[in-house]
């Protein structure tokens, strides 16, 4: 065992001998390398000199590694016009950033001078990554000598098109620059934030808000981007640019209301009010469309501007009336009423669509939002007028449900009707019964005259004298407000019966 450990030791110091030969071999090469290239160099001779600043470069002489000396040689050489030392610093400058991109760009161009095709795959690349985001004189000159010495690629092409319309080239004509932008735009959202600069500047052959809209969202745009509202607000697609516009001049018949959606669309509240009445009365060219309206509505009835959030609040309340939503409108009111607000007086002025919707579909309604509807009738604010709506149709609904009405139900709807309707709502209900059974019992008219004949003379022929009516003296009767709404709970003094009611009993 021992043997075989001391016999691999001599094999491994064998080896690191023989290694070390070999490297202060390659050293002594190195050192006899740069002694012959030093004077070489020294006298200008190209290749040399690059063959000197790879040996300053690796490190393999005596002289050891100098990173700059290296670098000045090999610069020195590119410069003298070697090929391998351009060749070197393309790869070195290659992918560095925009200004070593630009540096191996103008290299490369050297190269291609000479019919070298070492950069042919580099070239485009290269190009893209030289030319700075943001244009300017400089930049749109080395983009149009690109462009004319055959690099055409669609980014080339891009380019120049921005340098054109900013007025920084003239390699293309107008027309053609923004011939490409527009094909552009179709695929690139960012050229399409390009062409939106143009389209939407007023008085220029290329105006047209109607395209922008269209297809802006098809882009992957939203109407509510930073960059969007910045072009919208500069080029006055808001309230003001939409209320100032001719409505009736052909040009912008169309072009109008696309301003005013997309200044709506941008988050412009009086835009979106104004197009939202727009489209639920079908003005100003704009269809009458509710689901239109409704979706530049909805948003802002809780606005933090009272305004708006008032007039929200009433155009929804118009919405649904106008597509007879009965429950959605029932409920914004009912909103509006438990917890008040500015826009209490709007509420109650929409309720009567909901009372006169009661008045005629009860009988399809839900009784538990039946007895909703009539608590929410009794509130102080609601109009007596309406109230007494409410409280005559209560009879009706007692009468639909028949036998299906639990007593306690009964009793909250007869509690309500005693709260809703006055003394006066109740004279007048007694009179129509009697009207009407009148008109279904003619007999009964006979009965009435009757009746007025024995109160005048006392007596009826055939029949015993009719006993006089009880009276209460004047001075003990309450005064009732035939205006005021009757008390659930009051009892009426008892009277002595009239004839129609004896016989007919």
């Amino acid at each position: 065992m021992k043997t075989t450990h001391i016999v691999k030791a001599m094999v491994l110091i064998a080896a690191l001998v023989s290694a070390g030969s070999v490297l202060a071999e390659g050293k002594l090469n190195s050192d006899e390398q740069f002694r012959a290239l030093y004077p070489k160099a020294t006298a200008g001779d190209a290749s040399a000199m690059y063959a000197l600043g790879k040996i300053y470069l690796e490190g393999t002489s005596s002289a050891g590694r100098d990173q700059s000396k290296a670098m000045d040689l090999i610069h020195r050489a590119a410069a003298a016009g070697d090929i391998s030392a351009t060749k070197y610093l393309v790869d070195s400058y290659e992918g560095s950033g925009s200004s070593g991109d630009a540096k191996a760009l103008d290299l490369c161009q050297k190269l291609r001078k000479t019919g070298d095709k070492y950069c042919d795959s580099k070239m485009e690349r290269l190009i893209e990554r030289s030319i700075p985001n943001v244009a300017n004189a400089a930049s749109c000159k080395k983009v149009s000598e690109y462009y004319a010495g055959g690099h055409q690629s669609a980014f080339m092409k891009k380019e120049l098109t921005h340098c054109v319309l900013a007025g920084l080239s003239n390699s293309l004509t107008r027309e053609e620059a923004m011939s490409n932008l527009r094909a552009q735009a179709e695929e690139d959202p960012r050229a399409f934030l390009r062409l939106m600069a143009f389209v939407l500047k007023p008085g220029t052959p290329e105006w047209d808000p109607l395209f922008v809209e269209d297809r802006l969202t098809k882009m992957g745009l939203s109407f509510k981007e930073k960059e969007v509202k910045e072009l919208f607000l500069k080029n006055d697609i808001t309230f003001n640019g939409c209320r100032k516009m001719d409505r009736l001049r052909r040009e912008t018949i169309h072009q109008r209301p696309a301003v005013c959606r997309m200044a709506a669309r941008s988050g412009d509240e009086e835009a979106a009010m104004y197009v939202g009445e727009a489209y639920l009365n079908g003005k100003d060219y704009f269809p009458e469309e509710p689901i239109e309206a409704a979706s530049y509505i909805k948003d802002f009835v809780n606005s933090k501007n009272p305004a708006i959030a008032s007039d929200a609040f009433a155009l929804s309340l118009d919405l649904f009336k106008k597509q007879n939503k009965f429950y959605e409108h029932f409920a914004l009111v009912k909103q509006e009423m438990k917890h008040p607000s500015s826009k209490i007086k709007v509420a109650v002025n929409a309720f009567e669509f909901d009372v006169e919707y009661f008045q005629k579909n009860h009988f399809a309604m839900n009784l538990d939002d039946i007895q909703e509807f009539v608590a929410l009738a009794d509130k102080p604010d609601i109009p007596q007028a309406l109230k007494s709506k409410v409280g005559r149709s209560i009879d009706e609904v007692i009468k639909d449900r028949g036998r299906l009405i639990r007593a306690q139900e009964k009793d909250a709807l007869m509690m309500y009707r005693g709260f809703l309707l006055t003394r006066k709502d109740l004279d007048d209900i007694e009179a129509e019964h009697v009207a009407a059974l009148s008109a279904a019992n003619p007999k009964s008219d006979a009965l009435t005259k009757l009746e007025g004949t024995a109160k005048t003379d006392g007596t009826n022929k055939g029949d015993s004298p009719a006993k006089p009516e009880t009276t209460v003296k004047s001075e003990l009767k309450p005064k009732i407000d035939s205006t005021k709404p009757v008390e659930a709970v009051a009892v009426k003094p008892e009277r002595t019966p009239t004839l129609i009611e004896r016989l007919l009993n």
